[in-house]
């Protein structure tokens, strides 16, 4: 099975990296993981100019931190960062151009001023997805 596993880092992202982890030893699954840095440079100006290389920092750090996990147990896995307005956007594309079996993501993500421009990218993966679907708390 195909497995395109969404983190940004947080708590319940990593839950389901560690998930994800769990899928390769026990079924041998294909894991390929993916971080969407949030791309901000055009829609609030009054932002920091180097906003968006930190929101593509910490995108990088959560799929490094995501990767060494698999590292540890000498299991292969790739890896995709990406950046957009609308990560579940990015998810999604990738999911159904990549023909991937299942989506693992956490419940819950970064949240603050990204959530309220964005809403919940769960919750719109879920709808959307053309596969199955796992939203791990």
């Amino acid at each position: 099975m195909r497995i395109l596993v969404a983190t940004d880092g947080s708590e319940h992202s990593m839950k389901a990296v560690q998930r994800a982890l769990e899928l390769a030893q026990k079924e041998g699954d294909e894991i390929t993981l993916m971080s969407v840095a949030y791309y901000a440079r055009e829609d609030l100006d009054e932002m920091p100019l180097n906003i968006q290389e930190k929101l593509e920092r910490l995108a990088a750090d959560a799929l490094k931190k995501a990767k060494a996990l698999f590292d540890e147990h000498s299991i292969p896995v790739e890896t995709i960062l990406e950046a957009g307005f609308v990560p579940a956007n990015n998810i999604l594309r990738r999911a159904e151009e990549g023909k991937f079996d299942r989506i693992l993501l956490g419940s819950t993500g970064i949240s603050g001023l990204k959530r309220v421009f964005i809403g919940s990218t769960a919750a719109k993966v879920v709808a959307n997805a053309p596969c199955s679907v796992t939203v791990v708390r």
